[in-house]
This record gives C-alpha cells, sequence and structure tokens, in this order.
C-alpha cells in the first residue's frame, strides 16, 4: 500500500531483458493537489507509465499501452533512453470518514513478448477530515426542564475552519433548526416547550441532535459531514404534573343530610372536579376513589363529575393522571356516620283489665343516626285522629308508653303506631286490640252453678273475669292455652356478661353465668340480646352458663362500641 501526496511515487516496477536490452519499468501515482476538496470529499489522482533504457534499446514493429485512468496507447517503432509510456489519472471520491485506497495497474504488450510487462498494486490517499465528533461534557446527557438547567456539547473538530449548525430530532418532529453553521467547539443545550409536543407519553423525553460540519462559517459553505447524539429531558412532575384546581362534594341523597357526613344507607354524594393537565399531555384517567375501587369521572362543560351512593366510609381521593404517567391525588375526609333505619321491635295494647276503658301501648324499638337523638311517634287508634309525639332517647334503644281512657271494652282498636327519625326514615307498624262482651259479671257473692257455658258468637268476643281467688277441685283443662298470672309464679331473670369490640363482619362466642333462683325451676332461655346492633344468638345452655354468638352484621369499618350481653331466663316457683 503506497501512500500518495503530491510528488510522484513508484507504485509498482518491473525490470525486462529482452534480447541485449535491459530495460526498468514503472508504474507512478501522485495526488494533484490542484484538484484537492474538501467540501466534495475528493482528490485527482495521476497516473503515468515510465520506462528507462539501463542498455540496448527495444525495437517492435507494433505495441498496445493500457493503465488505470489512462487511454489505451498503441503504436509501434524504437525505445531508447527513457520516457513516459502512458499517462493520465481518475477522481477519487473518499468515504464519508475522509478515506479512500484503490488498486491501479498497468498493461505494457510488446510484439516480442519478451519486453512485456503487468505491473500493479495499491495506493492510499491522505485523509480528508470530515465531520467533527459530538460529545456532551462530563458525559452529561440529561437536562432538567426547569426553565434554568443545561447541557454541553463539545465538538472534536479535525480542522481550525470548521464550523458546525444543529438540528434536534423528537418523535416525529423532524428536522428543527437550533441555529445555522456558526458554533465553533461548544454549545450550551436548553431545551424549549415546543420540544414537549411530539413525546407525551413519558416522564422523559428521548430525542438527539444532529451535528453537521461546515468547511468553514461561511454562508454558502457547504456541509461536509454529520454525525448525532442523543439526549434526555427530564420532566418535573412538580411543573408538568396534572393540576387539581378544585374538588366539591355535595349530598344529593337526603337533604337533611350535611355535605361534609356521609350516611350509611341515605347519602348520595354528587362529586365535582376541575383539572387540567400540562406540557401538551392528554388525561388519561380521572376518577375518585373510594372503598379501594375505581370510580371513572365523566367531563362536561369542562368539569368532570360522578355520583356515588352505598358509601362504606367518609373517605374519598380525586385522581387525575395524564399520558405521561404523572398523577395528582386530592384526599376529601367526611364523617361517617353508621347510620341504620329505626325499626319497632316489640307493639303491644292492653287495657286494665277485659272491662277497663283505660290502657296502655307500649313500644321498644332501636334506631341509629348518630347525629339528632330525636324520633317523632304517630299513634292512630281512632278514625281522624293522629297523636304526635317527639321521642327523645339517648341509646340505641327507644321505649313508648301511652296512655288512653277511650278503650271501650266492648269495641276492638286497631293501634297503628309511626315512627319517623330526623331524616324521614319512617317504619309502621300495627297492634289490634279486641273488645270484651261479657254476658254475666259476678260480684262479691257466692254462686253454686253445675256448669258455666260462655257461649261466643261470630263478631263479638267473649270470656270470664275474675278479680278474685279462683279454686277447683277437679281437673282445668285450657285448651286453647292457659294465662297464668301473680308476682311470683313465673319470675323473669336478666343475667348479663361483658363484650369488647367487635369489628364489621366478625362475630365472638360470649359465655353468659347464671343461677337459677332459689324455691324455682327453669323453664327457658327466651331472649339474648346486646345493647349495640349485633346479632345475638343462644348456641347452648350448660348447667351453669350460656353459650351465646354474637355477630356484627355492619360493614367492616364498623365497630362497635363495648357492650353487655343480656340474656333473659324464665323460671316456675316449684311445686
Amino acid at each position: 500500500m503506497v501512500l500518495l501526496n503530491e510528488n510522484w511515487k513508484v507504485v509498482s516496477e518491473a525490470i525486462r531483458t529482452p534480447g541485449a536490452a535491459n530495460v526498468t519499468y514503472q508504474l507512478l501515482a501522485r495526488i494533484n493537489p490542484q484538484y484537492h476538496s474538501i467540501e466534495l470529499n475528493r482528490d485527482y489522482v495521476e497516473i503515468q507509465v515510465s520506462y528507462t533504457m539501463n542498455s540496448g534499446y527495444i525495437y517492435s514493429g507494433s505495441w498496445t499501452f493500457s493503465a488505470t485512468g489512462c487511454d489505451t496507447v498503441t503504436g509501434g517503432g524504437t525505445l531508447s533512453g527513457s520516457g513516459t509510456l502512458i499517462s493520465g489519472g481518475f477522481w477519487s471520491y473518499h468515504d464519508n470518514n475522509g478515506n479512500y485506497s484503490t488498486s491501479i495497474n498497468a498493461n505494457l504488450s510488446f510484439y516480442f513478448s519478451s519486453a512485456d510487462a503487468y505491473l500493479d498494486g495499491f495506493i492510499e490517499l491522505p485523509n480528508i477530515p470530515r465531520a467533527s465528533v459530538p460529545s456532551w461534557k462530563n458525559g452529561k446527557n440529561r437536562v432538567k426542564m426547569d426553565g434554568t438547567d443545561t447541557i454541553t456539547l463539545v465538538l472534536d473538530k479535525k480542522v481550525p475552519a470548521y464550523r458546525h449548525s444543529l438540528v434536534w430530532v423528537i418523535g416525529n418532529s423532524g428536522y428543527k433548526w437550533l441555529n445555522t453553521n456558526d458554533i465553533d467547539t461548544e454549545y450550551t443545550f436548553k431545551p424549549t416547550e415546543e420540544m414537549l409536543k411530539y413525546s407525551t407519553d413519558g416522564k422523559y423525553i428521548y430525542g438527539y441532535l444532529g451535528v453537521g460540519t461546515y468547511a468553514s462559517g461561511d454562508q454558502n459553505a457547504k456541509m461536509i459531514g454529520s454525525m448525532n447524539i442523543s439526549f434526555f429531558i427530564d420532566l418535573p412532575e412538580e411543573k408538568y404534573g396534572p393540576v387539581i384546581s378544585s374538588a366539591t362534594v355535595k349530598e344529593i341523597g337526603n337533604a337533611k343530610v350535611p355535605a361534609d357526613k356521609v350516611f350509611r344507607y341515605l347519602s348520595k354524594k354528587h362529586l365535582t372536579m376541575q383539572a387540567e393537565v400540562r406540557g401538551f399531555s392528554t388525561a388519561k384517567n380521572v376518577y375518585v376513589m373510594h372503598n379501594k375501587q375505581q370510580y371513572p369521572m365523566a367531563l362536561n362543560n369542562d368539569t368532570y363529575s360522578v355520583d356515588l351512593e352505598g358509601m362504606v366510609d367518609g373517605d374519598v381521593q380525586f385522581v387525575i393522571e395524564d399520558s405521561r404517567g404523572f398523577k395528582t391525588t386530592h384526599d376529601w375526609h367526611g364523617t361517617y356516620v353508621p347510620y341504620f333505619y329505626p325499626t319497632i321491635t316489640d307493639l303491644v295494647a292492653t287495657r286494665d283489665n277485659p272491662t277497663s276503658s283505660h290502657g296502655y301501648m307500649i313500644a321498644k324499638g332501636k334506631w341509629y343516626n348518630g347525629q339528632l337523638n330525636k324520633l317523632t311517634a304517630i299513634t292512630e287508634h281512632l278514625p281522624n285522629e293522629r297523636l304526635n309525639t317527639d321521642v327523645v332517647v339517648n341509646s340505641n334503644d327507644f321505649n313508648i308508653n301511652k296512655e288512653f281512657s277511650d278503650l271501650n271494652y266492648q269495641n276492638k282498636f286497631t293501634f297503628k303506631l309511626t315512627i319517623t327519625d330526623y331524616y324521614g326514615q319512617s317504619v309502621i307498624r300495627e297492634y289490634i286490640l279486641p273488645g270484651s262482651q261479657w254476658t254475666a259479671l259476678f260480684g262479691k257473692f257466692t254462686s253454686l252453678f253445675r256448669m258455666i257455658h260462655v257461649k261466643k258468637t261470630p263478631n263479638v268476643p267473649c270470656g270470664i273475669y275474675n278479680e278474685g281467688d279462683l279454686s277447683t277441685l277437679g281437673r282445668t283443662y285450657a285448651k286453647g292455652g292457659l294465662a297464668v298470672g301473680g308476682d311470683d309464679t313465673f319470675i323473669v331473670k336478666e343475667f348479663t356478661a361483658d363484650v369488647q369490640a367487635i369489628k364489621g363482619q366478625q362475630a365472638a362466642y360470649i359465655s353468659v353465668p347464671y343461677t337459677i333462683p332459689t324455691g324455682y325451676k327453669l323453664l327457658c332461655f327466651y331472649d339474648a340480646h346486646t345493647v349495640t346492633w349485633c346479632i345475638t344468638t343462644i348456641k347452648n345452655v350448660s348447667a351453669n352458663a350460656i353459650m351465646t354468638h354474637v355477630y356484627n352484621w355492619s360493614t367492616p369499618s364498623d365497630i362497635t362500641p363495648k357492650s353487655k350481653v343480656v340474656v333473659s331466663g324464665l323460671f316456675v316457683k316449684s311445686a
């Protein structure tokens, strides 16, 4: 490989001895400096083949000479002394790195073949410096889009006269000019807002700079090469994340429920949010989180909204996620009220005695609204007559005991009780108090009867009422049932045990100890309850304890306070 310059260099040489002659052939090449072009990245290589007769001469009636880059020469005659057999040249276009190499040859053919020669060899041309090599100063290729951060591009130019231009490319932006060919060896790169719109799906942006190298800083200078170098733009979330400008919660389920409270069963909340995305991103997901579930919000007139009902607590989170993956949230905390509807567990009406017009209506029930301990009770027992009563209670239980003096014993009365809480939720229950039509009334005298037959006719109640003692020597039959009164024949006793707090949807087994009163026998345990809203059942009865199962049927977030289990037992006096 022969490296050429502006002087002739021997690429190949051959010596021949035709007859008595001795001749040296040389294949020569050089660069013509007149045609050297940095901008066109080319040179012109001149070729010639020379001869030198070391002794004698060559006579040939004909010859043919050819060489790389030369026109073929034909002829004949005598060769003596020295001279040039053929000459010419060719354009050498360097590669993108400015390099060039090739092979050249020459073929000399005479009438007498002993003078023939074939010369060949490889040539290489000096490198024509091309594109400058870009790099990032200190290896820093990430820049934050905060308005102040920059990174520095360093250009390793090959020729002092070289200058550079820059373009940037992000996504499908195409080439965007940063400046023209006036950059020397350094450039301070600072990203612009325009760059953001060509990449909207990441928290950072990838792009590259195209560095064009020019032979000079002249306006008309041609670009002689280019190279690319990549960069990253980091987007601060505080500057380019979504913004929630307002978030509101309104009650639309019950007009009496405050906006800042969430009532189980009753509440229906209308949630609205105004938000925007930044940095050319788009809104990807907009929703509210409640009880670990997402509820998408709909956009209408620049406002997102959704309605929530069946809420299990007072916690709501507004969320907007953009196409870059940035997420902004706003938390709303309302006071949760584990409301449950009023219920009437017991309702009964009774006269003082079967022939009395005086009596009572007694009702029991449970309720909870967590706010106003006030209920309204409406009692109806006569046509077109309604008795309104405010019931003030201090726990989950309420009791109503109303006195009446217009209960004519001959008439039947239907008692209708309506319980309504502050929030308009009602429960209705009825009780029928029958009339009593007696065919005989025995006062304070003694009578002897073989048989008393009290006959019942349709729609007319009947029976025997005795205000004193009744003794029977024979057997007493009670085909329809036996009701026994007295202060101590049957007694009821309540037994209790403490209950710790129970989470919603969980249960506990509670053992309630009991003792049988002296002189009595146990008939049964007929009722078990707690002072909270739990469901209590009797599972087993042993010699001295009742095993109960207490279940909190409410939602997992509703935890009962510490309370008691109450079990009622019925006992009868021993004979």
